[in-house]
């Protein structure tokens, strides 16, 4: 049996999808969530969408020795705790992140704290461009996964299908720095846009946007052909553009002056872009990579920088070459 961690918006809609081809536990670490969510069979988050009947709700970590595959859909930076917590409770088998972020402090991408927390178990990712809610009412969506071997040849066997497709990469650090740093870009987006500078502005700030990612992901190793993916420029437009994205929400919000962190303690949902940013940049000191856009994300969320000076900074860059 397949178990999801945690019962987020997308670990939820994970798990669905695998529903409707076998059984899947669902397990949450708050009792009284994971008990409203059993008894409504809906997702707060999700309205509209009943949870199928294969999927088994659960709070009781003993529950997920019975697994052979699990699914983590725990924040980023609450992986390390819950992946402490539950080591007990979960056997040597792979663990698949779905989170998508960097580590404060450590600055280590979710699949480096599972190895670490969870010694043993193999590790691998699924990520790219995957809103819930869509994904859910059915409409096409494409996913990368990447890491060990049989947990992907899994996770293809459970959900790769016609609505939902799923390609495999040998890039683990690629794709999971897609999924991480495209966050960021999206907040820059969302300030962008909520100033009003218009779609040619967003346009450059969102193409520059991927260069510094893949610049950075260069320098750690990643592949470059990666970026240019469903993990890469696939996930980074919808993050950047879609009404959903949280990210792009937390962006919106600063640029109407907002407080960053009265928006991320509001929100029902965590826009991860909030402390990658902060992570990124200093993960790129430690390689010798600049990363403008992310340094101006980080300036308006952890030091208080206005929005409108922050884009003023980015604008009077000197020249430079159009890098890739």
């Amino acid at each position: 049996m397949i178990a999801v961690v945690g019962t987020g918006s997308w670990g939820t809609a994970t798990a669905c999808l695998i529903a409707a081809r076998e059984p899947v536990l669902l397990w949450g670490r708050d009792p009284a969530k994971t008990a409203r969510i059993a008894a409504d069979r809906q997702h707060p988050q999700l309205p509209g969408l009943p949870l199928p009947a294969a999927v088994e709700i659960v709070s009781d970590p003993k529950r997920l020795r019975s697994a052979d595959l699990i699914l983590w859909g725990v924040p980023t930076q609450h992986t390390r705790a819950q992946a402490r917590e539950l080591s007990a409770a979960i056997s040597t088998v792979p663990v698949v992140s779905l989170a998508k972020g960097l580590e404060q402090g450590s600055l280590a991408r979710v699949s480096e704290i599972l190895t670490a927390e969870l010694p043993g178990r193999p590790v691998a990712v699924l990520s790219g461009p995957s809103h819930a809610i869509e994904v859910l009412r059915g409409l096409p969506a494409c996913l990368v996964a990447a890491g060990d071997a049989a947990a992907c040849r899994r996770l293809v066997e459970v959900l790769h299908g016609q609505r939902l497709r799923i390609y495999t990469s040998s890039d683990l650090l690629g794709v999971e720095l897609c999924g991480a740093l495209k966050n960021v870009i999206a907040v820059a987006s969302g300030m962008c846009e909520g100033l009003g500078l218009g779609d040619n502005a967003r346009a450059a700030l969102v193409a520059r946007g991927l260069a510094e990612m893949r610049r950075l992901g260069r320098a750690l190793g990643a592949q470059d052909a990666t970026f240019a993916g469903v993990a890469g420029v696939g996930d980074l437009m919808t993050t950047c553009y879609a009404p959903h994205g949280r990210n792009r929400a937390l962006g919106l919000a600063l640029a109407r002056g907002q407080n960053p962190m009265d928006f991320l303690s509001q929100s029902s949902t965590v826009a991860e872009g909030a402390w990658t940013c902060r992570a990124a940049v200093e993960l790129g000191r430690r390689v010798a990579v600049e990363l403008p856009i992310a340094s101006q994300v980080a300036s308006v969320i952890w030091e208080s920088v206005p929005v409108a000076q922050a884009v003023h900074q980015l604008l009077s860059r000197s020249p430079k070459e159009d890098d890739a």
